[in-house]
C-alpha cells in the first residue's frame, strides 16, 4: 500500500508544480496554468451528474431484480448495455492519454521498486481514471439494491462478480495503454498505426447507427404485420452473436440474470469464475507488455544524409518571407499525425454522415432530403474541417516547439510570422476542403454548381473570421504540444478550445444563412452575397491580425518557455 500512497503523493505534487510554475512565469502564464488545471476539474464536476445517475440507476435496477418487479427484464438489459458502452470507453480512452502514471518510465526505473510491484501500482492507479471510476459506484449500488430487495445469495455472487469486473476493466485499460505506448515507440510505425486506427474507428463509428435504422424498419414492418413480441432477456441473448459471451460486460450480465431472474446459482457462479479467470489472464498479458515496454528503446531514429536546399515558390501578393513561413507551417503540419488526420479525416466522415442520412426512417423523411442538397453537406464538412485544425490554429506558435525558436533567429517580423501562420493553416484547410468536396460529391445528390462554390466561399469566410482570434489565443494561452499524438498531448489550451468551439459556431452563422436561404432568390445572388461577406470579413480581419502580431511580440518570452 505504501507504493500506492507514494504514487498518489507524486501525482499531487506534479499537479501543484504544474499550477505554481516558476518565477519566470508572468501573470498571464499563471492564469493559463490555472485554467489548464480547472478545465479537467470542471469536466469532472459536470460528470458528477452522470455518476449520480448511474449510481441511482444501479440501485433501482438491483432492487427491481431482487424483488422480481415487472421492470426487472428491462433493468437487466439496461445494465448490460451500459456496461458494454463502458467497455468500449475503457478500451479506446487509454489510446489517447497514454500510461496511467503520466511519469517517464526512465525515472520510474530509478526508484527502488520491483518490476512486478511497479506493474501492480500502474494497474491499480487506473482507479483514478474517470472512465474507470464512473462505473464503480454503479456496480456497488447494484449490490446494495439487491440487498435492499432481500436476495442475499445474489448479493454474495454479484459482489464477487462486480469485483472481478472492476479487475478486468483495470487490467484491460492498463493492457491497452501499455500496448499503445510500446507500439508508439517507433515514430514511423506510430504514425501509420494512428492513421489506420482513427480511420477504422471513423468508419466503424456510424455502423451502429445504420444497424439501428435497419432494426427500426424491421420492427415497424413486424408491427404492421402483427408479429411484435415483447423484448426479453432470452430474445436478446438469442439474437446476440456467440462471440459476445467472452465480453466481460456480457459475463457480468449473464451472471446477474442467472442469480436473480432465473435463480440458477450454479450458472451464476460459473460466469463469476469466468470473469475472474479473464481478469487474471488480462492482468498477466498486461504484465508481459509492461516488461517489453520497460526494456524497449526510445525508438527515435536519426536520419542521416546530405541536406539539399530546395527553393520554395513565392505566393502572390504576400512576399517571400510570408510565403516561407506559410510553407513551413503547412509542411510541418502535414508531416505530423495530427496534421494528416486534420486533412484526411473530414472528407470520409462527411461522406459517411451523408450515407447514414440517406437511410433515415420514413417518419423523418426531411432528414433524407439533406443529402440531396449536397452543397449543404459540403458546408457542414468545411465546418468540421475547421474544428479538425484546432490543434494548429489555436496553438500555432507553441505547436512548433523548437521550430519557433529557429524562426525567430531569422529576420522574420512578428507581422510576417502571424500572416504566414494564418496563410499556412488556410492552405491546410483548402486541402482538407478539397478532399471533403470530392467525398461529398461522391456521396450526395446534385445541386447547382454555383451553390457548391458559394458553400466553399462561405467556409473560407468562416476560417478568415477566426484567423485573428486564433492568433490572439495562441499568443495568450500557449501550451506545449506533441503533434505526433492524437490524445490530449497534442491539444491546445482548454480555454482556447472552448473559445474556438463557440467562435466557429458564431462565425458560421452569417455564411450559413446566406447559403441556406440564398436559393430562395437566385443562385447567382447567393454566390454574390457569399463573396461580399468574404471580402468584408477579410477587410476587418487584417487589422485584427496585426493586433495579434503585436501581442505575439509582447508574449515572446513566454512562447520561448513552451517549446
Amino acid at each position: 500500500m505504501h507504493q500506492l500512497r507514494a504514487f498518489a503523493f507524486l501525482r499531487w505534487r506534479l499537479l501543484l508544480n504544474g499550477v505554481r510554475g516558476s518565477s519566470r512565469r508572468d501573470t498571464v502564464e499563471q492564469i493559463s496554468r490555472i485554467l489548464a488545471v480547472l478545465a479537467p476539474v470542471a469536466i469532472v464536476v459536470f460528470s458528477l451528474g452522470s455518476v449520480l445517475a448511474l449510481s441511482v440507476g444501479g440501485f433501482l435496477a438491483g432492487e427491481a431484480l431482487a424483488s422480481n418487479a415487472p421492470a426487472s427484464e428491462v433493468a437487466a438489459l439496461v445494465i448490460r448495455v451500459v456496461l458494454a458502452v463502458q467497455l468500449i470507453v475503457v478500451v479506446f480512452m487509454p489510446l489517447g492519454v497514454g500510461s496511467q502514471s503520466g511519469t517517464k518510465y526512465a525515472r520510474l526505473l530509478l526508484l527502488p521498486i520491483h518490476r512486478r510491484v511497479l506493474h501492480l501500482v500502474e494497474v491499480a492507479s487506473g482507479v483514478a481514471d474517470p472512465w474507470i471510476f464512473v462505473v464503480l459506484p454503479g456496480l456497488g449500488l447494484v449490490v446494495v439494491g439487491l440487498l435492499a430487495g432481500g436476495d442475499v445469495s445474489a448479493v454474495v455472487i454479484m459482489t464477487v462478480a462486480g469485483l472481478g469486473l472492476a479487475a478486468v476493466l483495470l487490467s484491460l485499460s492498463a493492457l491497452v495503454s501499455f500496448l499503445a505506448a510500446w507500439l508508439m515507440r517507433d515514430r514511423r510505425r506510430a504514425e501509420w498505426l494512428t492513421l489506420l486506427f482513427v480511420g477504422s474507428l471513423s468508419l466503424a463509428a456510424l455502423l451502429p447507427q445504420a444497424h439501428s435504422i435497419n432494426a427500426a424498419r424491421e420492427q415497424r414492418a413486424a408491427k404492421a404485420a402483427g408479429e411484435t413480441q415483447p423484448m426479453t432477456v432470452a430474445r436478446v441473448e438469442a439474437w446476440l452473436p456467440g462471440w459476445t459471451r467472452v465480453l466481460p460486460s456480457e459475463m457480468y450480465g449473464r451472471a446477474l440474470v442467472a442469480s436473480t431472474l432465473t435463480q440458477q446459482s450454479g450458472t451464476a457462479v460459473a460466469w463469476t469464475a469466468a470473469i475472474w479467470g479473464q481478469a487474471v489472464l488480462v492482468y498477466l498479458l498486461s504484465g508481459v507488455v509492461h516488461r517489453r515496454l520497460l526494456h524497449a528503446g526510445d525508438g527515435q531514429a536519426r536520419r542521416r544524409g546530405v541536406v539539399r536546399w530546395r527553393g520554395l515558390p513565392c505566393l502572390p501578393l504576400v512576399g517571400s518571407v510570408v510565403s516561407a513561413v506559410a510553407f513551413a507551417q503547412s509542411r510541418t503540419a502535414v508531416r505530423s499525425v495530427r496534421g494528416r488526420l486534420a486533412v484526411l479525416l473530414p472528407g470520409p466522415m462527411t461522406a459517411l454522415i451523408a450515407l447514414v442520412l440517406n437511410r433515415a426512417p420514413e417518419e423523418a423523411a426531411w432528414i433524407a432530403e439533406i443529402p440531396r442538397n449536397g452543397h449543404l453537406v459540403f458546408g457542414a464538412g468545411l465546418i468540421f474541417a475547421i474544428y479538425a485544425l484546432q490543434a494548429f490554429t489555436m496553438n500555432q506558435f507553441a505547436s512548433d516547439r523548437a521550430g519557433l525558436t529557429l524562426q525567430w533567429l531569422l529576420p522574420i517580423s512578428a507581422r510576417a510570422l502571424v500572416a504566414g501562420k494564418a496563410l499556412g493553416t488556410f492552405g491546410l484547410f483548402c486541402v482538407g476542403g478539397t478532399l471533403t468536396l470530392i467525398a461529398t460529391l461522391l456521396s450526395t445528390g446534385g445541386s447547382a454548381a454555383i451553390l457548391w462554390i458559394a458553400a466553399a466561399v462561405g467556409g473560407a469566410a468562416t476560417f478568415v473570421t477566426l484567423a485573428p482570434l486564433a492568433a490572439v489565443m495562441s499568443a495568450l494561452l500557449p501550451v506545449r504540444a506533441d503533434m505526433s499524438k492524437t490524445g490530449s498531448g497534442g491539444n491546445p489550451h482548454g480555454a482556447a478550445m472552448l473559445v474556438s468551439t463557440v467562435g466557429v459556431l458564431v462565425a458560421a452563422v452569417p455564411p450559413g444563412l446566406i447559403v441556406l436561404l440564398g436559393p430562395r432568390t437566385s443562385d447567382a445572388a447567393t454566390l454574390a452575397a457569399a463573396i461580399v461577406w468574404l471580402l468584408l470579413v477579410a477587410a476587418v480581419a487584417w487589422p485584427l491580425l496585426l493586433l495579434g502580431a503585436r501581442m505575439t511580440t509582447a508574449r515572446r518570452e513566454n512562447l520561448y518557455l513552451t517549446k
